[in-house]
């Protein structure tokens, strides 16, 4: 499997210094260039070009990492294949989402999962997109609960379920009073009840003229929620970009404008006569969640039980 030298080799080239690499290794910068040096000389070639800043690897180089990725990956397979024979008496569950799904969906799930296997250790990995699936792809998140992770070679989804987007508007704002037939009270919009056909959607083209509070820009949701606007004909009068969609909720209870907002938020907050609440009919208010994977990675008995515990099929993931 993975040399000492290739490891040496692949933490340089992640750390794009010789001295960084050192640091983390805890030994002399001298002794990584030592196994570099030793790893160049089996191949023939320069794996780096020392005469950039940062340090790049060389087109020989880019074929070294690869195969040095490919090796990891096989050895990481074969280390969790072999663990994995305990039959679930120990092992390991890392589970990656956002700080919403952490409080609303993750922690339920892996309560339960902990209650089926307490030989199993967990862990929770809270963070943005970016963060979540980078962990997803250097293997320290074994499992992301998330939307926004798009199909494509390095991952396999596994649909888990869907969620509504719906519209958390000021109470104060004027506009309410000719919208009272399409208003819903805070538990048929919390609960879900409003998906049937008794609760007509709101007209977007109503609000064009209102604030709006928006996620930033990188967010799903911002992006379906200027959708939403333009598929309405007009563009959002946006007041604020926000981190979190708790904030948003927040800022919208305050009269400062209207949020988009998930309807299962609701589960985590008290009702409040200072919002109303509207159904929206564009199919962008509808958002598949996924349990995702890393492609090619071996699935453990603990990563396939607790799919199974969220009723997914492990064996058939989304294309």
């Amino acid at each position: 499997m993975a040399s000492v030298e290739m490891e040496y080799v692949y933490l340089v080239y992640q750390e794009k210094s010789f001295s960084k690499a050192a640091q983390k290794l805890f030994v002399s910068q001298s002794a990584v260039s030592a196994m570099v040096r030793k790893a160049e000389a089996k191949i023939g070639c320069q794996i780096f070009d020392r005469s950039t800043i940062p340090l790049t690897v060389t087109k020989e180089g880019e074929y070294y990492i690869k195969c040095a990725e490919q090796f990891m990956r096989l050895e990481k397979n074969m280390d969790a294949y072999f663990k994995d024979m305990a039959d679930m008496n120990t092992g390991h569950l890392s589970v990656g989402s956002s700080s919403f799904f952490c409080a609303y969906l993750l922690a339920g799930l892996l309560k339960r999962f902990k209650n089926k296997y307490p030989g199993v250790s967990v862990e929770i990995h809270e963070g943005n997109i970016r963060e979540l699936r980078a962990g997803l792809l250097d293997d320290s998140i074994d499992l992301l609960l998330e939307t926004a992770i798009p199909a494509g070679d390095e991952v396999e989804r596994y649909l888990y379920d869907y969620e509504q987007i719906i519209l958390a508007v000021p109470a104060e704002f004027e506009v309410n009073k000719k919208l009272r037939s399409f208003q819903m009270a805070f538990a048929q919009a919390r609960d879900g009840a409003f998906r049937g056909k008794d609760v007509q959607p709101v007209p977007m083209q109503a609000f064009r003229d209102c604030p709006f509070i928006f996620l930033k820009e990188e967010n799903d949701i911002c992006m379906r929620s200027r959708g939403i606007c333009r598929n309405a004909g007009f563009e959002p009068k946006v007041e604020l970009f926000l981190d979190q969609i708790m904030t948003s909720f927040y800022v919208a209870k305050s009269g400062s404008g209207i949020a988009f907002i998930r309807n299962s938020l609701l589960s985590l907050v008290s009702d409040t006569d200072a919002l109303i609440y509207y159904k929206i009919g564009d199919p962008l208010a509808r958002r598949e969640i996924f349990m995702t994977r890393k492609k090619g990675r071996y699935m453990t008995k603990a990563m396939e039980a607790f799919l199974r515990l969220c009723h997914i099929r492990p064996e058939k993931p989304i294309e």
